[in-house]
């Protein structure tokens, strides 16, 4: 039987699953813009109400003391006091300094969508590209940085060894490091190794591990999945480890990642992702 704190994570894909399809009961698929701005703004409100107070959650750009400006992103998680280059409403251009964190929300991830986007016939960064230059012009790997999808377009059953996504996170890794593709899988990267296996095998390298948190996986039963949750429960961790680093005990743990065992027991071996440096 799930245990309260697990309920509460299954409680936030029940939550959002159950908002993120109602604008297109009216629209359809006539205006996928404002379908997919409303998409953001679901995870951007959630956000809001779950980060503590001194911290902010808007959109907007980032640009250094190299005059360097990032793409804009869809979500930035920033501290509420730091000064702003500018400001309205929840747009800002900040520095980077007073980031905590970044998201890229997708409505549906393809392979094109992270690894390869045309459109009309132009090469476009894809999204992979886009979250790692972000991350370099921010210039700080600890920030969260992360993708978030609604629903996914890619198997993870048959391992993701040969596929073209591999390829780019190996390439490009250390600023991306998680992906939530649909509310049942989800990715975090390990920079010092996975922590199995550093335990069981010794293995200190630096990995891309994929879990498959479905509610039918974890209780062999009907439900949302705690991607999700797990996706967000990431961004509390690294804002309070960033800021409030004290009030990271064991209870608040145990609320953030209820999973007994740790996810750990749910990583899909066959599409771990080994980094050589």
């Amino acid at each position: 039987m799930p245990n309260n704190n697990i309920r509460y994570q299954q409680s936030i894909a029940a939550e959002i699953n159950s908002i993120k399809d109602r604008v297109r009961f009216f629209i359809e698929d006539n205006h996928w813009g404002e379908d997919g701005r409303y998409k953001e703004l679901i995870l951007m409100n959630y956000l809001k109400k779950v980060l503590p107070d001194n911290i902010s959650v808007g959109t907007g750009f980032v640009k250094n003391a190299r005059n360097e400006l990032t793409d804009q992103i869809d979500i930035l998680i920033y501290k509420k006091n730091d000064p702003k280059l500018f400001s309205a409403d929840d747009f800002v251009i900040l520095m980077p300094e007073s980031v905590l964190g970044i998201v890229e929300v997708k409505s549906k991830v393809t392979p094109e969508v992270l690894c390869n986007r045309k459109v009309y016939n132009r090469d476009k960064p894809s999204t992979i590209d886009k979250c790692n230059r972000n991350g370099e012009i921010i210039g700080n790997r600890n920030i969260f940085n992360g993708i978030f999808s609604f629903e996914r377009q890619l198997s993870f059953e048959t391992g993701i060894r040969s596929h073209k996504l591999v390829q780019q996170l190996k390439e490009k890794h250390g600023y991306l490091n998680h992906i939530c593709f649909d509310d049942n899988i989800f990715m975090r990267f390990w920079p010092e190794g996975n922590p199995i296996d550093k335990v069981t095998n010794n293995d200190f390298r630096s990995s891309f591990s994929v879990y498959d948190l479905s509610y039918r996986k974890i209780f062999n039963d009907n439900g949302p999945g705690l991607a999700y949750g797990y996706f967000i429960s990431n961004i509390l961790e690294t804002v309070y480890r960033l800021t409030a680093p004290h009030v990271l005990n064991n209870q608040y743990f145990e609320f953030l990642y209820p999973i007994e065992n740790t996810k750990e027991s749910y990583r899909i071996i066959e599409c771990e992702i080994k980094i050589d440096l």
